[in-house]
């Protein structure tokens, strides 16, 4: 008797772990074994899940990072950049003011991509200057896209992705992360804010004559740069993959065309 109440306790124990153990299981969601470049529409409200893969330019280390974003805010954050006003008396004071009323109102949407990024450098044991760099490579690992502020159809585009009628020709940081599309100052506008909330000093210069605008970050490095108050702010192309910092393109590496736009000057 007393073996047969042995076993039947002993069943009894081994049911309870197996049926915890498959239990767990199902409330552990599964993690993808491959990350990659995508996002999916989760809802009827047109919100976003992305998951993006990009490797650093110096060390090819590779990242990955999963984030949501909602058409609601994104929307809100277009009303708001439609209704910018400035006083501009020059082309740098212009896209200066700009930028700043931009990276000014986007600042509370995008906390959650500052944290979600400094997790990621802090796993990795990261430098300053590799997190510089995982944060520049973000974004120039998203293909490049047109923002005019124009008809796409008036303009020549080739081949590449194109959103027009935009006003001001670019998007909020808020917008690009959750459209994916950015051209070069929508881009350079995004970077300078992450790059600020992890308390960088970045730059961001325009050309008139290279109709082009660029990040610069005064961070130790070598190559092209511009000189501000006694601080060397070096280049940092944002429009494709592969460039490190302190390289020009050759199409554009005439320092002199470069002219400061908005730069921190606490």
């Amino acid at each position: 008797m007393k073996s047969v109440l042995r076993f039947l306790i002993f069943i009894l124990i081994v049911y309870s772990v197996l049926s915890g153990l498959i239990n767990l299981q199902k409330r552990v969601p599964e993690v993808p074994e491959v990350c990659e470049d995508r996002f999916e529409v989760t809802n009827e409200r047109l919100d976003r899940l992305h998951q993006r893969d990009w490797e650093a330019v110096s060390s090819s280390t590779s990242f990955c990072a999963t984030y949501p974003s909602e058409e609601k805010i994104s929307q809100a954050t277009a009303e708001r950049r439609n209704k910018i006003t400035f006083e501009a008396f020059g082309y740098e004071d212009l896209w200066g003011t700009v930028y700043k009323n931009l990276i000014l109102d986007s600042k509370p949407t995008i906390g959650f991509l500052v944290d979600s990024l400094s997790a990621i450098a802090s796993e990795k044991q990261l430098s300053r200057s590799d997190l510089a760099e995982m944060i520049v490579t973000f974004v120039q690992d998203i293909p490049y896209s047109y923002v005019l502020n124009i008809n796409c159809d008036e303009y020549e585009t080739g081949d590449r992705p194109c959103i027009g009628n935009v006003a001001l020709g670019l998007l909020s940081p808020y917008e690009f992360i959750h459209s994916l599309y950015g051209d070069c100052d929508t881009r350079a506008v995004l970077i300078y804010t992450l790059l600020e909330e992890l308390g960088f000093d970045p730059m961001i210069v325009v050309s008139d004559e290279y109709a082009h605008a660029m990040l610069a970050l005064n961070i130790p490095a070598s190559g092209d740069h511009l000189t501000h108050r006694g601080n060397n702010y070096y280049f940092w192309e944002t429009t494709a993959k592969g460039w490190p910092i302190g390289m020009l393109p050759p199409s554009t590496n005439n320092v002199n065309y470069w002219k400061i736009a908005l730069v921190n000057e606490l």
